[in-house]
């Protein structure tokens, strides 16, 4: 293949790096409005009445809306899927909250205005009556009999509890040399996208059409979503989804605000921009990654995991129609990860709280179950005093047992664990590290290598679901002058997927790449597609422009064969020539093929062939199971990408500081289209994997209220402390998609959580430190060096 597989920059980097790209706060309409959102101050408090009269009186307000006027006026927002297929109870969640309040920053009324200011002063004159009633912040207390109930009629705070348990765990526990537990905690974090969330609409009664233009990852599942809420007919909906920056999946939809700027844009029959502040990101725009872990594991002395037992509580916030609490699922879903352990039990409790609700976030809950995995591969080793890397490789599923179905009823479809791992030692230099720390040692300098594996299960498809489905479509139209359009259903939030698409489409095509153009993120001239989120452009939206694009490719040869009076089962694409096997030298080329379909219809060479080059086709990829057939369970994911990562850091212990030296990682998505964005993808990932891992949470007090909600407090990582990023590839190709292609934009992640914290534990081996809670914050390192370095006195004292 020319392009597959080369190189090459993205097709919108000239547009974006000159500020020429189009965002939400970008567009301007003819009597624009703009819209301030009235957010609660409370965790949990009842609305006993709101006063809406001064706000009214500023000049240019247009309108006040409150919850009242929102629950007679439109319906509650659909969720990403229907709880009871979960076995999740369900909540009402309106646009504006009517009666009562969930968690600070949940939308109580909106104010529209001829300006900004003036919206900004009528919000601040609202007057709101709120009785503040108890609220419940930590999950252990939200799961006590007397806990205040976040949704009184559920009778518990429980949104879903599930589990599954394979082979016979108590029987391996009992017979086992030895049984390694503890906890573990997973901070709570969110994106910090450098585009916030943000939506424009405009209702225009004599089309009549509703045009959204939305910072989201799913315009067609947004536009359906959109329409159900506010009672009206899809096809007088089109979102537009213009440039993105960042989604990390937080801008999945639908939010309180899409529905009602839309039903504002109704109302006032204006257009209505509203553009979101930083802190309504932090306290509102969703979070992710708040759980425990509490596990056990056996073990023979040979390295071999016998058994494991795993209780997953997550603290999944409020509850919404938000698909983030669907994270949890997945941690659970993907555990034992990538190893190969006959007896297994785990449970989930997915518990609410008074704290803004999950919403999705790369890695969605598969970074926390590469997390607690790890974590327990390398206390196995510590346990038997072995080299880290001998468990892993003891435990792994072989590269021949593949497709492998895990107990939960996850079917692995392809991989090479151990020649992955290997390759990544190499790289790292292992063998050779031990004499590397010493001699740092002797300069005074602490330093440690810390490993991880990770396992990301992408593609995901949930039945009875409008937007986390596994297919997506692709129209291909090849132009009269031969001008390729590529029109996809997925969409871009900067991760670069439509240069993907357009190398797709050239070599599907045997045309040079210059001649295509790929149009994403308009739902009234792309095909039905469900957007970006689980690494699932290019493999289902790849896959699908590579079948358009082959029809097309097959039709032109038949008339090319045709042409140079041929057979067309001879006929040869290349080079934007058609030629006859073998005789290379005499040939048609693209564009005179191309004319054919337009300016001949009815001549000699078309009598076998319909006139214009348009296909479109929707890509369903295999190895999804919706009737149960694996181990009783639905199998929602159909490629498994994985990793390894290789961690060199420095400790100061004096201050608990960690300077990253080397960061190695080797990953196999299946075949790799574009390598120079599948790393830039990487670099992303991997840098988002160190944030959660060494600087980010998100803290309430006891009473919910947020304490980060500035970048004062939420500290992400720069160029400063992101150190540079040595990456390799293998390729185990995937069976279920045409390339090979399995997915590379949740990677990363998940593997830097425990390789950091095996870093530093390196880093000092005299010490017997051991990290079971993110993130790995100076003050936290130091406080466990002390905590390690009295054991280690107490143990000296007390053998004299």
């Amino acid at each position: 293949m020319k392009y597959v597989g080369k190189r090459i920059a993205g097709l919108n980097n000239r547009q974006l790096v000159a500020g020429k790209g189009c965002f939400v706060a970008d567009v301007e309409l003819p009597g624009m409005t703009h819209c301030i959102v009235v957010r609660s101050p409370f965790a949990h408090a009842r609305i006993r009445a709101i006063d809406k009269s001064a706000s009214e009186r500023v000049p240019g307000v247009l309108c006040v809306v409150t919850g009242e006027e929102i629950l007679a006026n439109t319906d509650p927002i659909p969720g990403s899927w229907e709880p009871s297929d979960m076995d999740a109870k369900e909540v009402q969640w309106y646009a504006l909250a009517a009666e009562r309040v969930r968690y600070v920053g949940e939308a109580v009324a909106a104010v529209v205005a001829e300006t900004l200011f003036a919206a900004e002063e009528a919000a601040s004159l609202i007057d709101i009556d709120y009785e503040e009633l108890p609220a419940v912040v930590d999950p252990m207390q939200a799961l006590r009999d007397d806990a205040p109930l976040i949704e009184p009629d559920w009778g518990d705070n429980i949104l879903v509890s599930r589990d599954f348990e394979a082979g016979d765990v108590d029987r391996a526990f009992a017979e086992a040399d030895g049984i390694v537990e503890g906890e573990l905690q997973s901070n709570r974090i969110t994106g910090t996208p450098i585009e916030t969330r943000g939506c424009v609409a405009h209702y225009d009664p004599y089309q009549p059409l509703l045009t959204v233009w939305d910072s989201t990852q799913d315009p067609h599942p947004l536009r359906v979503f959109l329409a159900e809420t506010l009672r009206i007919s899809d096809n007088e909906v089109r979102v537009i989804q213009p440039h993105v920056g960042g989604g990390f999946g937080l801008k999945q939809p639908t939010f309180q605000e899409e529905p009602l700027v839309a039903y504002l844009s109704l109302k006032l029959g204006r257009p209505v921009r509203w553009i979101e502040d930083r802190t309504e990101n932090f306290t509102s725009g969703g979070h992710a990654r708040d759980t425990r872990f509490n596990y056990r594991a056996s073990y023979r002395n040979d390295g071999t995991v016998t058994g494991i037992d795993i209780e997953v509580l997550a603290d999944v916030g409020a509850p919404t129609a938000l698909c983030g609490y669907g994270m949890s699922f997945v941690t659970w879903y993907c555990l034992p990860t990538m190893y190969r352990i006959p007896n297994t039990r785990m449970k989930l409790q997915s518990v609410v709280t008074n704290k803004c609700p999950w919403n999705s976030y790369r890695g969605y809950g598969k970074d926390a179950a590469s997390f607690v995995m790890e974590r327990v591969m390398d206390q196995v080793s510590r346990a038997i005093e072995t080299d880290r890397t001998a468990v892993r490789y003891t435990n792994f599923i072989q590269p021949d047992e593949f497709p492998w179905s895990q107990p939960s009823g996850a079917m692995l479809d392809s991989g090479n664990y151990p020649a992955l791992l290997k390759k990544l030692l190499e790289l790292v230099d292992y063998e050779g590290f031990e004499e590397y720390q010493t001699e740092q040692r002797a300069r005074g300098r602490r330093v440690g290598l810390g490993l991880s594996m990770e396992l990301t299960p992408e593609g995901a498809s949930v039945p009875n679901s409008l937007i986390i489905g596994g297919f997506d479509g692709s129209t291909v139209r090849i132009g009269p002058t031969g001008q390729v359009t590529v029109l996809t259903g997925v969409t871009s939030p900067g991760c670069g997927n439509e240069t993907a698409m357009a190398q797709i489409a050239a070599d599907s095509l045997n045309c040079d790449m210059s001649r295509v153009k790929v149009i994403q993120g308009d739902t009234q001239s792309c095909p039905w597609g469900l957007g970006n989120y689980s690494s699932r452009s290019v493999m289902l939206g790849g896959s699908a422009v590579q079948k358009a694009a082959t029809i097309l490719a097959e039709r032109m040869a038949v008339v090319a064969a045709e042409m140079l009076e041929a057979h067309n089962i001879d006929i040869v694409g290349e080079d934007e020539r058609f030629f006859v096997k073998g005789s290379p030298d005499e040939y048609v080329d693209f564009e005179d093929v191309v004319a054919q379909f337009y300016r001949h219809p009815h001549g000699p060479h078309m009598e076998i062939s319909e006139p214009a080059l348009e296909a479109t086709h929707h890509f369903r990829i295999g190895n999804v199971y919706h009737q149960p057939e694996t181990q009783g369970r639905l199998s929602t994911y159909p490629t498994w990408p994985y990793a390894a990562a290789a961690c060199i850091a420095e400790v100061d212990v004096e201050t608990g500081f960690i300077d990253i030296e080397r960061y190695v990682y080797v990953h196999d998505a299946g075949r790799i289209i574009n390598p120079l964005l599948a790393e830039a993808n990487l670099h992303g990932g991997i840098s988002q994997g160190i944030g959660g891992a060494m600087y980010e949470e998100i803290l309430y007090d006891e009473n919910g209220q947020p304490t980060t909600t500035t970048f004062m407090d939420y500290t992400i990582p720069t160029a400063v402390e992101i150190p540079h990023y040595e990456i390799d590839h293998i390729e185990t190709l995937s069976p279920f998609t045409p390339l090979g292609a399995k997915g590379v934009g949740e990677s990363g992640v998940g593997a830097a959580l425990n390789a950091l914290c095996s870093a530093i534990e390196s880093a000092v081996p005299e010490l017997p430190l051991w990290f079971d809670r993110l993130p790995l914050t100076p003050f936290n390192v130091w406080s466990e060096i002390q905590r390690a370095s009295r054991l280690v006195d107490s143990a000296v004292s007390e053998n004299g």
